[in-house]
């Protein structure tokens, strides 16, 4: 596990994805530290690659999994989903499968999600970014296991 800069420091490079933990917790959630992280996991197959698509200002972003083709809202955001803005991302070095993570941050005495923010990491250069992230503001625990 090695989260590292890219050699111009323009962006985090992981060599697994455990490294999306790290980033995550250096980058927090809307301003909060990050309390959980959680990987994505296809629930029918297992896999952790993922095609990603969505609208990062609307806090709206689903996975499809690369095993099965099943598709998951990631953390609840199917209510700020809409197909007219969604795009899928691909990473600058032109791929499309990413292993996924979010981090939560959560109120004193785990009583409820404040934010959370994504990260994805690239499976062909290993490149980390955070796709999107939102306030949650509420007890919603359930979230952390909707990644």
């Amino acid at each position: 596990m090695a989260l590292h800069m890219s050699p111009d420091g323009d962006w985090h490079i992981g060599d697994n994805p455990l490294d999306l933990d790290a980033f995550l917790h250096e980058i927090g959630a809307e301003g909060y530290a990050i309390h959980e992280t959680r990987h994505s996991l296809c629930v029918n197959c297992g896999s952790t690659v993922f095609g990603i698509s969505g609208d990062p200002d609307q806090g709206a972003i689903r996975r499809e999994c690369r095993g099965c083709g099943a598709g998951h809202f990631v953390a609840g955001c199917d209510a700020e989903w809409s197909d007219d803005h969604a795009d899928a991302v691909v990473c600058v070095c032109g791929e499309k499968d990413f292993n996924i993570a979010v981090g939560y941050s959560l109120y004193a005495e785990r009583t409820g999600v404040r934010a959370l923010t994504t990260a994805e990491r690239c499976q062909s250069c290993g490149r980390i970014e955070s796709f999107t992230g939102w306030m949650v503001r509420g007890g919603a625990l359930h979230l952390l296991d909707l990644a």
